[in-house]
């Protein structure tokens, strides 16, 4: 059987190469293709490798009527629609280790360029100046690192840095203690303990609504005076110009970026102040930009996706586990309950999860334990890791940051055919969510803790507790209304008559920290939570 792949960005000699050693493969070449173009020749192919300039749109995978396997060259997916793929049933890859020790080492070089103020020593000197004076640098021997997030390109700079003998510190509520003692990296209990001790600062985690912004103004007055900072992560995760006002300040000595909120950032006037300041060196996002990251990049999403056709390895599969015999289709929607169960845990759930608990009641699932297991895990850690997480590396990143799983079947559900029930214990609580099918299709929250609802898992969503007295829904009700907010349905489950009460409201759109603080101001309200789900 020859397999027909299409290619439709640059992914380099290394991985054509391979392709053209693969005598059941036959491919083609066609390098940015329009959206009509690309929806004309996509129904003959079995395939498809792309990068970031290509869309894959739903409309694209409705006209791929052979496609088995996309292929993304690279970590981040925002140009391909998931979920329309997984309508489709065609496996979607990426390859999100590939490019690691380039985005280590593009971070150590930024932060030494910064501390020897390289950049304007270069240009002084190709100027024919040589004043030395000028360019008086900090040693990093004995400094104090502060990363913040603790994961697979975090803990490679811990190793390089320690090597210049500088003390590593790191806060990531995901990672567990035993993780970082076992690379020498202390961690701390709080980010604000680390802006106040380090002496250099870096970020590795992905852009989520938790870390948007995470370092502004209020942080930032919590740094040490003189405080270097670098991302090479993700745009947006400093608040940019709070930045701006510190690095004119002095209160940030220097600046290493090669990640912006708005890319390229020209168009942004801010940012172009921002990069016109001496004590910033800036780079254009080329922290995969290496001829190694880019070769193995191509080779890896190459021999992924041949593997993958031949049916012999699923490697990097981000919509569906891979588990011989089984009905993906059939499985699906199971799937997607288990992972949004996982995700409402880890949003609702305060302090670091280090045991999870997953019980399975009914003929339906628990058959299926391993492949929703780790749908769940996945839902759990894409909150905090967004793209880096699929259904291949879920368990092996959940065991990394000191989670324990525990499974358990039964045959039988007591009120649904078959129910899902997840128990995640922290270290300062334990809630557990329970989802169930209904019309084997449609995904239903149906417990909260102790209380049974019926609720949609999908959009977002506000979870109140609160005191069951008359008025609450009025009151909640009017105060979403004045700020715009539509509610789309609002599911609640109570104790009893005067006690305690649980409120499941999907909501039309995301409400404000405006909003989040007139909410917990109401006299009957316990707590609230915003979930995206």
């Amino acid at each position: 059987m020859v397999h027909k792949i299409l290619i439709t960005d640059d992914i380099g000699p290394a991985g054509l190469a391979l392709l053209d050693a693969a005598n059941d493969v036959q491919y083609d070449v066609v390098k940015l293709p329009s959206p009509e173009k690309l929806g004309e020749i996509i129904g003959a192919y079995d395939a498809v490798i792309t990068r970031s300039g290509t869309p894959m749109t739903a409309e694209t995978f409705d006209a791929a009527q052979k496609m088995k396997v996309a292929g993304r060259a690279g970590v981040g997916m925002d140009n391909v629609d998931i979920d329309a793929a997984t309508r489709r049933g065609v496996l979607v890859m990426n390859t999100p280790e590939a490019n690691t020790l380039a985005a280590v080492e593009l971070s150590v070089t930024l932060l030494l360029a910064v501390c020897r103020h390289l950049p304007l020593a270069n240009a002084s000197v190709k100027a024919g100046a040589w004043t030395r004076a000028k360019f008086l640098g900090t040693q990093l021997s004995e400094k104090t690192l502060g990363i913040i997030g603790l994961g697979r390109i975090g803990s490679r700079v811990a190793a390089r840095c320690q090597a210049f003998g500088m003390k590593v510190i790191a806060y990531d509520p995901y990672i567990a203690e035993e993780v970082a003692e076992r690379i020498h990296v202390h961690l701390v209990s709080d980010l604000e303990e680390l802006l106040t001790r380090a002496d250099i600062i870096t970020v590795h985690t992905p852009l989520t609504e938790e870390t948007r912004d995470m370092i502004g103004a209020a942080e930032i007055a919590q740094m040490k005076e003189g405080v270097i900072l670098i991302n090479c992560a993700r745009g947006g995760i400093y608040d940019e110009p709070a930045l701006y006002e510190a690095l004119v300040s002095g209160k940030v000595a220097g600046a290493g970026i090669d990640v912006y909120s708005s890319e390229p950032p020209k168009n942004n006037d801010l940012l172009m102040k921002l990069l016109a300041l001496d004590n910033v060196v800036a780079t254009p996002h080329i922290g995969a930009n290496t001829v190694e990251a880019q070769r193995d990049v191509a080779v890896q999403i190459v021999q992924q996706v041949i593997d993958a056709l031949r049916g012999i390895n699923f490697r990097n599969v981000v919509n569906l586990p891979f588990a011989e015999g089984v009905d993906y289709r059939s499985l699906a929607p199971y799937m997607t309950l288990a992972e949004k169960l996982g995700s409402l845990q880890m949003q609702l759930i305060h302090g670091r999860i280090d045991r999870v608990e997953v019980e399975f009641r009914g003929e339906e699932v628990e058959g299926h334990v391993k492949p929703l297991t780790v749908a769940l895990l996945k839902g759990m850690l894409a909150p905090i890791l967004s793209d880096a997480v699929n259904y291949v590396n879920a368990p092996h990143l959940a065991e990394e940051r000191g989670i324990m799983v525990a499974q358990t079947r039964h045959p039988a559900a007591e009120d649904y055919s078959n129910v899902i029930l997840c128990r995640a214990h922290s270290n300062k609580e334990t809630r557990l969510v329970g989802g169930a099918l209904f019309l084997h299709t449609q995904p239903r929250i149906v417990l909260l803790d102790d209380f049974r609802i019926d609720a949609l898992p999908h959009g977002p969503a506000l979870i109140l507790a609160n005191r069951d007295v008359p008025g609450v829904i009025g009151h909640v009700g009017t105060l979403l209304g004045g700020h715009g907010i539509n509610i789309a349905e609002w599911q609640m489950g109570r104790s009893g008559p005067g006690g305690e009460a649980v409120s499941f409201i999907n909501i039309d759109s995301p409400v404000s920290d405006e909003v989040m603080r007139e909410l917990r101001a109401l006299s009957t309200i316990v707590d609230v939570r915003q979930v995206t789900l």
